[in-house]
This record gives C-alpha cells, sequence and structure tokens, in this order.
C-alpha cells in the first residue's frame, strides 16, 4: 500500500513505545510530513499531476483500394472521398513514370451452349473459368480500381493501390449479376458495368432495381451508348443526343449522381468522337486493346483486354502484364 494511502493513526500505532513526551514530539514532526503526503495523493487522483502527450499517427500516400462492400449501405467511390493521410501526403506521379494498367473487359458469364458458335465462345466465359481468374488475382495481390481513379492515375498523376487491376463488363446482360456478382463478392473485388441503356428491364438483361443495387453495393455502373452502335457511325446530332447524351442521363437520373466515364462499343473510336465525348461532360472513356487513332487525348482512349473464354492461365497473365 503506497504510503499517502497509509491512514494515520496505524503510523502512529507502529511507532516505538518511548516516554510520553517523545511520542509528543514525534507525532509533531510526522503530522505534517504525512498531511502533504496526503493531499499530493488527493491531487495525483484528480488528475491534477498528468503532462498532456501526443501520439503520431503514421500516413500513408497509397490510394485507398475499391473494394465494393456485401451490404445494403451505399459505398462512395473511394477516390470521391480521399482519406486526410492521402490528401496530405500523395505525390503526383510524373507522366514519363505512369505505366500500363490492366483493364479486362467481360461480356457472359455462362457455360458454353451447343448453339454457340466458336465466335460466340470467344466472349463467353464459364463461371468455373471465371472464378479461377478472380482467385488467381486474390491470392496474387492485385487490387481492384474504379473508373475514376483509373482516370485520375493517367490524367492528374494520382498513385494508384499496389498491383492495381479494374474488371469491367459490358452490355447489361442479366448473368453479371446473377453469376458474376456473387463470385465478385466471394473473393472482395470491384468492377464497372458499361450499361447499354435500351436493354434495361428487358428479358435476358438487368433490371434498373438491380443496376440501382450494384450501385448501392459500391460498384461502377457507366454508360455505354444506347443499343451499341459504333461512335464513328453517327451522322447528326440526334444520333449523338440518343447514343451518347440521353444514356448517360438515364443512369444518372436512376442512380442520383455523374456517370462521366464510357466504353466504345465494339472498342471503335476516333479523335473526333473523343472530342464530342469530351463536350457532352465525359471525363474519360474506354477502348479495346488495338489503338485506332493515335491523335486522340489519351484518357479518352484507355486499353482494355477483352477477357476471352479460350483463355488459359498463361495467356491470362499475361493480359495482366499488357503483353497479350
Amino acid at each position: 500500500m503506497p504510503w499517502a494511502n497509509f491512514p494515520l493513526r496505524k503510523v502512529l500505532l507502529l511507532m516505538p513505545t518511548t516516554p510520553t513526551a517523545l511520542r509528543s514530539r514525534l507525532r509533531l514532526l510526522f503530522l505534517p510530513a504525512l498531511l502533504l503526503l496526503l493531499g499530493l495523493s488527493t491531487l495525483a487522483a484528480c488528475g491534477g499531476g498528468d503532462v498532456p502527450t501526443s501520439t503520431a499517427i503514421a500516413s500513408t500516400a497509397t490510394s485507398t483500394p475499391y473494394v465494393p462492400s456485401p451490404t445494403d449501405t451505399p459505398l462512395p467511390e473511394p477516390t470521391l472521398t480521399p482519406t486526410v493521410e492521402a490528401t496530405a501526403t500523395a505525390v503526383p506521379i510524373p507522366l514519363a513514370d505512369r505505366g500500363f494498367v490492366p483493364v479486362l473487359c467481360y461480356h457472359h458469364i455462362r457455360e458454353w451452349v451447343k448453339s454457340d458458335t466458336e465466335d460466340d465462345r470467344g466472349y463467353i466465359v464459364p463461371p468455373a473459368k471465371f472464378e479461377k481468374e478472380l482467385k488467381y488475382l486474390k491470392d496474387n495481390g492485385y487490387t481492384t480500381v474504379s473508373s475514376e481513379q483509373i482516370y485520375d492515375y493517367y490524367q492528374n498523376g494520382k498513385p494508384l493501390p499496389a498491383k492495381p487491376i479494374m474488371l469491367s463488363f459490358d452490355d447489361n446482360d442479366d448473368n453479371q449479376y446473377t453469376v458474376a456478382l456473387p463470385l465478385l463478392k466471394k473473393y472482395g473485388l470491384g468492377a464497372t458495368f458499361f450499361i447499354m441503356t435500351v436493354s434495361i428491364d428487358k428479358e435476358n438483361y438487368m433490371t434498373a432495381d438491380q443496376l440501382k443495387e450494384l450501385d448501392k453495393l459500391g460498384y461502377d455502373v457507366e454508360p455505354h451508348t444506347w443499343d451499341h452502335h459504333m461512335v464513328t457511325g453517327y451522322k447528326t446530332e440526334e444520333d449523338w443526343q440518343r447514343q451518347v447524351v440521353e444514356p448517360k442521363k438515364t443512369l444518372e437520373d436512376l442512380l442520383g449522381h455523374p456517370t462521366p466515364f464510357f466504353a466504345y462499343p465494339f472498342g471503335i473510336y476516333d479523335s473526333a468522337s473523343a472530342e464530342k465525348l469530351k463536350q457532352y461532360g465525359y471525363k474519360a472513356a474506354f477502348r479495346l486493346s488495338e489503338n485506332m487513332d493515335d491523335k486522340t487525348d489519351p484518357v479518352f482512349a484507355i486499353k482494355r483486354y477483352i477477357a476471352n473464354g479460350y483463355w488459359t492461365m498463361n495467356q491470362f497473365q499475361l493480359a495482366l502484364e499488357g503483353n497479350w
């Protein structure tokens, strides 16, 4: 027991037996000291003697991984609400050092059937194969990123997480919701869905409610024209309004926020069509692997690979490296 808490009467009782006068003097000597100790003890108990200290919080410059939530709680785009640490410390990557980021484009996630042609099967990835690819990404430390993060990286040099990859799905097929989504959730991976808006609520396609749920879960939902006509074939302003302006408005009205990223049908584009997209409020656009027009603003010709149903795992890995 600390001396400050030891009862005064016990101190006096423990003193050796001495003549009365000596005991009286000792009491006079000990009493002020004990009272002082008791007073200091009281102050310490009330916090009067504490010294404020500060704890350093380590900050990092790495970007937030894009991992949608498997709950019903809406999850905003990670890059729209950067952390204080990332904002304070991130240094833009020089243009010359902004390297290749793999972007894969899936279409159908289902089994091959007898009626599928050889060409069809190139666009159809069976579920077991799709899961094997997702597991490979997860096991090998890849981190999914959104279209906004890809744009910020190429346009502004904003750092990405380690081993970034963007998974994307075109055309709004319902098996992207019924088959692909549960597997994406299983492995905690994000994805962008480019929607051909004429198909919403049609048979074999996702519904408006399903698109809203994808958005609510934190997945990226963006326009892919009205009915998949190539942008290089638009002749009139009416064509541009129907294929590019109205799909953007349709999704923004449905989801309640901007949808400023675009995927070219068939991956075909030119610099003139890219400039038109800018005029209509788009921030970036995604092509397929072939570079059609080298005069195009690079953020309007971001490279994607079609995820091929015939790929071996070695070929899949080559695509991740940009060598397919």
